[in-house]
Order: C-alpha cells, then sequence, then structure tokens
C-alpha cells in the first residue's frame, strides 16, 4: 500500500508542451540552416559585434622613471610627446587620447582583468559559441604576465580553466566517451569502447610508457599547486548534457607551427604542422595533439609541459622574452543525454563543439634597441613580419566593411602571408567574438613603439565581427530529466533503506514532450522559386502529421496505462480503509496508555528536580568549604614559608655572631697570653738579676732611688713603647750571663753577642717576600733565610696572599740611615684569612739588618766608643757611682741588641 502511495506522484498526467520530436530533427535544422532562402531569396542581415579592445599600464620598475601615458578615466589614456625637444622640431603638439572598452590602470589585479575581459568569453564557450582573445604589445609589456601569471598572481588561462571546471564539475562525461577524429571533429564511443580506452591508458601510466605517462612529474608547482580562489559557478549551464574538455598548445616560431604537446619519442626536436580546414570550414593544425582533462591541476600540468619546450630567450629589454607565437586551446565537447538523462546519446550529429583560443603574441622589437644578432635577429624579423600581417588583414578588413554603394570593391585579405592570420581566418570572415589585450610599458623610451601600439589598436576597434548563434540539436526529451533521474534514484534508495520491497518495482517516466514542433514559418508565395517551397512545405506537413499519429498512438498507451493505475489506487484505497478503521482503534488504546506514562513522567520529574535542587545545594556547600580549606592551606603555608625564612635570618646572624665572638674571644686570649708572657719574662728577668746579684762578688752599692728593679722596669717600659701599633715585635733573649757584665767586672776574651737577630723558626711554613724590584745586595755573609718562599715586588691585592697559599708575609724594606750606612729592615707576620673570603697580616717581628761602612767619615762624631769597645771586650770598668753603673748599662744594651732604645722603634 505504501508503494502504491508512493508512486502516485511519480507519473502524474503530463499535459502538452512545446518541444519537437526526434523525426522533426531534421526539418528543424533545415529550417534554421535556409531561413534566408524561405524567405523569399532575401537573406537577414546577421548580427555583428565590434572587436572588444582592453588596455593594460604596466606599474613603472622604478618611481624615478619618467612616464608618456596618463590614464584620464576607465575608458580613456593620454599619450604625452616624448620630450621638450621633440616640441620644438615639431612646433605645439597636444596630447593625443585614445578610447578603450575599459583602461586597467597599474594597480589592476588579474581577477580585475580576468572578470572584465575573459568571462564573458568563458561563458560563450559553455553556450556553445567561439572566442578568441589575444595579448598584444611590445616587449617586456606585460602580455605572458596577463595570459599566465606567476606563482603568486595566477592569470587569464588558469582561471578561465578554473571557472570552466567549477561550472561543469557536476556534468561531466566520464573519460574517453568523446574521442577526436583527427579532423578536428569528435566521435562518440560506447561505455565498452570507452572502458577498453580507460583501461589501456591506466596500464600505460603503470608500465611508464605513453604520451603523458611522466606528467606529472613534469609538472612546475608553482602554477599546478596553486590554490582556487572559489569563483562562482555560471548560470548558463545545461544540466541536460554532458561535458567534456579538451586542450591543444601550439606555438608559431619563424611561421611555422609546431604542436608543444606532441609526443616526440625518440627525436628531441618537435615536428612542423600544416594549418587545414575542415568541413565546417574551420582552421585547424592538422595532427595536432587533442588532451582530454578533467581537473584543473590535470590541465596545468599539461600547459606546463608545454611550456618547457616553448622558445624563450634573453634580450637587452627582456630576460625572459618569448620567441614565438604561442596559442593554447580550451574546446568543450558537449552533447544530451539519453530519455534516462545517464548516457550520452549515440548520434555524433548532436554535438557541439566551442573553442576558446588564448593567444600570447610574442612583443614587436627594434633592433636598434635590443641590439640582437643572429638567431635573435631572425627571431625578431619573423615576428615584426607576423606583426605586420597581422595588422594589414584587420586593416584591410576594416575597409572592405566600410565600403557602401552598389558595386564595392573588396580588397584580398593576405590570411595566408603568416600562420598566425591563417590559423584564425574562420574569426574574422565568420562568427565568433573577438578581444583584445593592449599591453602597454609607460615608460619614456617605449613613446615610439607605444604609438604604433595605439594606432593599431584604435584601427582595430572598427572592424566588425558576425556575432554567432549555435543552433543546439533538440530532441524532444524532458527537460530536467538527469536531474529528475538523480532524484527518483535517491527516493528509491531511501525506500529500499526504509524495507520496502515494492521500490524495485517502480519505473520513472521522462519520455516525450507532446509537441508538434515550433512555430509554422512565414513563407512569401510572390518569388519565382514558390513551387519548390510548396513542395518543402508539404514535406514539413507531412512529417508533422507523421508526428502526431506518433503522439497520439503514444498518448493512447499512456491513458490506459494511466486507467489501470487509477483502479489498481482506487483497490488499494479500500484496503487502506480498513486497516485505518483497525489502526484508529489501537491508537485510542495507546494515547490513553500514552497520557497515564505522562501523568507518571510528571510525577518523577518533579522529584528529580527537588534532587537536582539539592544536588545544587551540596556542591555550593563543598565548593564554599574546598575555598576555604585551599585559603587555610595557603595561609599556612605561606606562615611555614615566613618561619623558614626567619629560620634562615636567625641562622645567618647567629653563625655571623658566633664567628665575630670566636675572633673577639681569640683575639683577647692572644692578649692575655702574650701579656702573661710578658710578666713572666720580667719576673724571669727579676730572678735573673737578683741571682747575678746575689752570685757576684764585688758589686758596687747602689742607692735606693737607682736599684736593678728600677732599671729593669725602665727597659720594660722602653720596649713596651718601641713595640706601638704592631702586633708583633722583635724579642730580644739576653742569657743570663751576659745580664750580669752590666753590674759586674766583665770577663776578658768574651764577644758581646745579638740574640734578638735569629734565623726564622718557621721554615716549615709557606713565606711570601715581598721586596723593591732592584734591591740593594747587602754581600755579607749573615743572609736572611726564609725557606720556601716566593718573592713578589709588587702587591696590589689581598687575594695574591691566598691564592699563592702563603702562610707567613715578610716586608722588605733597605734605607739609608743619617750616617749613611744602608739599613735593612724585615717585617715579618702571618697570613690570616677572614671571613669574607680575604686575608689580613698581623705583624709580629721585625728584624733589622744595618751594614756599616768600613771607613768611617770624618764627620762622624762617636763620643761613646771607646767606653763601649772597653766595656764590650773586657776593658777596664770605671767604678764611679750611679753614673758608671748607668752608662755601663747602655754600652751594654748597645753592643748586646746592636741598637740603642731610639732605633729599635718601627
Amino acid at each position: 500500500m505504501k508503494a502504491a502511495m508512493a508512486r502516485t506522484p511519480m507519473r502524474p498526467p503530463k499535459t502538452p508542451r512545446a518541444a519537437p520530436m526526434p523525426s522533426a530533427q531534421a526539418p528543424t535544422m533545415m529550417t534554421e540552416g535556409k531561413r534566408r532562402d524561405l524567405s523569399g531569396g532575401k537573406q537577414q542581415p546577421q548580427q555583428q559585434d565590434p572587436v572588444n579592445v582592453f588596455c593594460r599600464v604596466r606599474p613603472l620598475p622604478s618611481d624615478g622613471d619618467l612616464t608618456c601615458m596618463r590614464v584620464k578615466n576607465s575608458t580613456t589614456i593620454a599619450v604625452n610627446p616624448q620630450d621638450q625637444h621633440k616640441l620644438l622640431q615639431n612646433g605645439a603638439q597636444r596630447e593625443m587620447q585614445y578610447i578603450f572598452k575599459h583602461v586597467f590602470q597599474s594597480d589592476a589585479t588579474q581577477q580585475d582583468v580576468f572578470a572584465s575581459v575573459a568571462q564573458p568569453l568563458v561563458e560563450n564557450l559553455v553556450r556553445g559559441r567561439n572566442s578568441l582573445l589575444f595579448t598584444y604589445g611590445v616587449t617586456g609589456s606585460g602580455k605572458t604576465y596577463t595570459m599566465t601569471g606567476n606563482s603568486r598572481h595566477r592569470g587569464v588561462m588558469p582561471r578561465c580553466l578554473d571557472l570552466l571546471f567549477r561550472t561543469i564539475s557536476d556534468y561531466q562525461a566520464k573519460k574517453f566517451v568523446f574521442k577526436p577524429d583527427k579532423l578536428n571533429g569528435f566521435e562518440i564511443l560506447s561505455e565498452e569502447d570507452a572502458l577498453l580506452e580507460r583501461q589501456q591508458e591506466m596500464n600505460q601510466r603503470f608500465a611508464g610508457t605513453g604520451r603523458f605517462a611522466f606528467r606529472r612529474k613534469e609538472s612546475d608547482p608553482e602554477i599546478a599547486s596553486q590554490a582556487s580562489v572559489e569563483p562562482t559557478p555560471l548560470s548558463v549551464l545545461d544540466e541536460d548534457n554532458m561535458y567534456s574538455v579538451f586542450i591543444t598548445y601550439v606555438e608559431m616560431y619563424n611561421n611555422s607551427v609546431y604542436d608543444l604537446l606532441e609526443d616526440s619519442g625518440i627525436q628531441k626536436s618537435l615536428q612542423c604542422k600544416i594549418i587545414r580546414e575542415d568541413a565546417n570550414h574551420q582552421m585547424f593544425v592538422h595532427g595536432v595533439t587533442e588532451v582530454e582533462v578533467k581537473t584543473v591541476d590535470e590541465a596545468l600540468e599539461v600547459f606546463q609541459m608545454g611550456q618547457k619546450r616553448k622558445r624563450m630567450g634573453n634580450t637587452v629589454l627582456n630576460a625572459e622574452s618569448s620567441r614565438s607565437h604561442s596559442v593554447f586551446n580550451i574546446r568543450l565537447v558537449q552533447a544530451p543525454t539519453d530519455c534516462q538523462g545517464e548516457h550520452v546519446v549515440q548520434d555524433k550529429q548532436n554535438i557541439t563543439v566551442s573553442q576558446l583560443s588564448l593567444v600570447d603574441l610574442a612583443g614587436s622589437e627594434r633592433s636598434s634597441r635590443t641590439k640582437n644578432t643572429g638567431v635573435r635577429l631572425r627571431e625578431a624579423g619573423n615576428i615584426n613580419n607576423s606583426l605586420m600581417t597581422l595588422r594589414t588583414c584587420l586593416e584591410y578588413l576594416r575597409e572592405n566593411q566600410q565600403q557602401l554603394g552598389p558595386n564595392p570593391v573588396a580588397k584580398k585579405i593576405p590570411y595566408r602571408d603568416s600562420k598566425i592570420t591563417h590559423m584564425f581566418k574562420n574569426y574574422f570572415d565568420g562568427e565568433g567574438q573577438v578581444s583584445m589585450i593592449v599591453c602597454i610599458n609607460p615608460r619614456i623610451e617605449d613613446y615610439d613603439e607605444n604609438m604604433q601600439v595605439m594606432k593599431f589598436a584604435e584601427m582595430t576597434q572598427e572592424v566588425q565581427i558576425a556575432r554567432a548563434t549555435p543552433i543546439k540539436p533538440d530532441l524532444g526529451l524532458t527537460p530536467g530529466r538527469r536531474k529528475a533521474n538523480k532524484l527518483f534514484k535517491i527516493a528509491v534508495n531511501n525506500l529500499n533503506e526504509l524495507g520496502i520491497p515494492e521500490a524495485k518495482q517502480l519505473e520513472m517516466d521522462v519520455g516525450l514532450v507532446y509537441s508538434l514542433g515550433a512555430d509554422f514559418p512565414h513563407y512569401q508565395m510572390d518569388s519565382p522559386e514558390t513551387e519548390s517551397k510548396i513542395q518543402e512545405l508539404m514535406e514539413y506537413l507531412e512529417q508533422r502529421i507523421d508526428k502526431r499519429r506518433k503522439l497520439r498512438a503514444n498518448m493512447d498507451l499512456k491513458c490506459d496505462n494511466f486507467r489501470q493505475l487509477l483502479m489498481n489506487l482506487d483497490r488499494d484505497n479500500l484496503q487502506l480503509r480498513t486497516e485505518l478503521a483497525s489502526l484508529k482503534a489501537v491508537y485510542k488504546q495507546e494515547r490513553d496508555r500514552s497520557a497515564a506514562l505522562e501523568n507518571r513522567v510528571r510525577i518523577h520529574e518533579s522529584s528529580i528536580d527537588v534532587l537536582n535542587n539539592t544536588v545544587s545545594k551540596r556542591e555550593r556547600q563543598i565548593q564554599e568549604l574546598t575555598h576555604k580549606l585551599n585559603e587555610q592551606e595557603q595561609l599556612l603555608s605561606q606562615k611555614e614559608q615566613e618561619k623558614e625564612k626567619q629560620k634562615k635570618k636567625f641562622n645567618s646572624k647567629l653563625a655571623v655572631e658566633s664567628d665575630k665572638n670566636k675572633r673577639e674571644f681569640d683575639q683577647k686570649l692572644r692578649e692575655q697570653r702574650v701579656k702573661m708572657q710578658e710578666r713572666m719574662r720580667i719576673k724571669d728577668e727579676k730572678l735573673r738579676l737578683v741571682s747575678n746579684i746575689l752570685q757576684s762578688e764585688d758589686v758596687p752599692s747602689l742607692p735606693r732611688s737607682q736599684s736593678s728593679e728600677d732599671l729593669l722596669n725602665d727597659k720594660n717600659r722602653n720596649r713596651d713603647h718601641d713595640r706601638g701599633a704592631f702586633t708583633a715585635r722583635t724579642e730580644s733573649s739576653v742569657p743570663p750571663t751576659t745580664r750580669t757584665d752590666i753590674y759586674c767586672t766583665p770577663r776578658h776574651g768574651l764577644a758581646a753577642a745579638n740574640n734578638r737577630h735569629r734565623r726564622s723558626r718557621s721554615a716549615g711554613d709557606k713565606w711570601l717576600e715581598h721586596r723593591a724590584a732592584n734591591p740593594v745586595p747587602l754581600g755579607t755573609i749573615m743572609q736572611p733565610y726564609l725557606k720556601n718562599r716566593k718573592s713578589v715586588t709588587k702587591l696590589t691585592d689581598m687575594k695574591q696572599l691566598t691564592d699563592h697559599g702563603a702562610t707567613k708575609y715578610c716586608l722588605v724594606s733597605q734605607e739609608a740611615d743619617t750616617d749613611g750606612d744602608v739599613e735593612t729592615k724585615l717585617y715579618k707576620g702571618n697570613v690570616i684569612p677572614t671571613c669574607g673570603g680575604g686575608a689580613q697580616v698581623v705583624f709580629e717581628d721585625v728584624e733589622c739588618l744595618r751594614q756599616k761602612s768600613p771607613v768611617h767619615s770624618p764627620t762622624r762624631k762617636r763620643p761613646s766608643n771607646s767606653n763601649l769597645s772597653a766595656s764590650a771586650f773586657g776593658g777596664p770598668l770605671p767604678s764611679t757611682g750611679l753614673t758608671s753603673v748607668q752608662d755601663v748599662a747602655s754600652r751594654c744594651n748597645l753592643g748586646i741588641e746592636g741598637h740603642s732604645s731610639k732605633k729599635s722603634k718601627i
């Protein structure tokens, strides 16, 4: 029942519509082709269009270049004289103005040029009309850039291919359905033959043979990999046709035609081709390679393969100058589909072929500027000759079209003088649309060449070309059948997915359209050819009667089918009513059950809402508690960090204070030790003096005011005063025997010795000796001896003490005293490292070495010399009381210590 219901809208009764039958195809085509003869011998004037000429101005290479062009508006350009010298020679000259269909300024984009120039030509191509577009201009004016573009800005040719394939993307025929017949035509292959051709091409590609086996490897990624700009597809497409695109690529080099897509095989050079005329008076290159392409990338790969074979050269005016004219043909083949809209109608007469020719003309050159010689000069001559022939043909064609009068004398147009004019003869003498882009280089140096180009463009705009009126075959099939069949298949698939078995039995009827053809033509019976016209009219009426009989039979058959269909639908309708009554009862029960379930659902939904509210409250409480917990944890972590910082701070302070206290205690301890040692020494000295006094036999009695204890106290005070600010001092260890000489009679034969001058006892330490750069040699037998020492002459940083690892420091100073003797002093101290990484020197000893001259100076006064010698070497000691004792003590002090109390100060 469902199948019967679904079949009703599929096959509605058709009403008669205006469309011809297949049998009326020939009369219809004949009527269109012979409309001039049927109108009484008077030819109806055919519509003509002028050549559309556009102008594009190239940007100047640099801002400092002078220009001779000025764009006034979108259609007018003004040409200024070349220089002021020319004005003086020819008098006052005004600027020349030229009007074009459109003028593209230097900042115009490639899309602007394509939308205005090439997009209408692509529409003509889809409609079945031929079009021609060529670029003209001097060398280096941007013709090749406008036609092909570069890696960043695509030109007219890639954009035409992109728009064409986006328009026919869903309506392309399978490959090799259309096959070239080598005579500028095409033939239709069956599905089996096309499948064999595709299989053969695949085998050749896998085997690495064939004409385009390695086409993808040879492609240039700069053009083939460009991303499209998503152009809008054209709306002039006939959806009931199938389309295929073929491309050819040839060049005219030295007035010879070469196929750039030819499979040369072993031969490296291309073979010259010839131009012929087909049965429809269309010019074509005989034996040219026509490649069927299905995508834009595939077409660009084929173009790039031919581009690598194109002749290019380097000249003074252009680094990449085209040395030949290149012609890139895009041929669109279309044919109607059958009644089901799935396959192409197997009839060669129904094929419509349209062509878009994109021509990149080589630039005109002057040998005086290019400095060409040899091959380049010959190429330039052939290029200029072909361009001159093109100009001559267009000029003759314009003059022939402008001739008026009853018997105009037409000039013979020399199309065959050049290959480029011979190839496009059918455009100028036949039908089609011709457009030209004039490329201008506005530099002042190209003024003369630009003037010739402007004159040629102005003359070309006056040439009229007949408008093409292609007649597409009408087979009388239902329009939109292809789309209807597609929708029918989608509906059948949907029914199959739903599990309806009757879907496989459905049939779609998109048959003939009930019409007797076009309107009846108008005839004039007053011409001499009336009888022939009547005969043709009778044949036409017979064909209409035969067509009417066929249509009536077909209509009767469809009426019977429709009547049977109505009976079946009535029977199905009765069954459906019975089923509907039973279904209504079931539906009422199910509805009551659904109402009860809905009430239960509402109750459960209310309870679910309460639970959801409770859950949301608990979640908010959890979030708040979590937030508080995070805050407490952050506070605890901050407190812990503060504690750690305080701990580190107090530990560092404690370490600093401990180190400081330790150093202070060590200093105080050393001072106490020094004091105790001094006290013990004083006590020992006193004891030795007392012992000597007690042991001596002849000791004069001293007054109470000048006792030996007082002398010793005075001496100790002098020594304490001599130490001054030094931590270390030179100590004198006087044996008890020598000290007794002060108070008793000296023994003869004993020499006085300086016990304070002793060698260092720290032989195991490392010494750093600091002395002058050029010390005065002592020249004595007894020399200062420091074991394991390192001598330096300059000490600027305390780090030098720690780097050498020295533990002892000795400063050697030499100077002359008041008597002219050399006095050498050795200041000794300990190197103590500090807490800051440095070091300090604590001096603890001073040694004084004096070298006296053996020859005494006459000015030197030594009043106590004789007494000193006598006392020191056991001479007679005067006994004159306290004065004599003081004299003896001072002399003994001088002899034992080697210097007086004044000399011992540091």
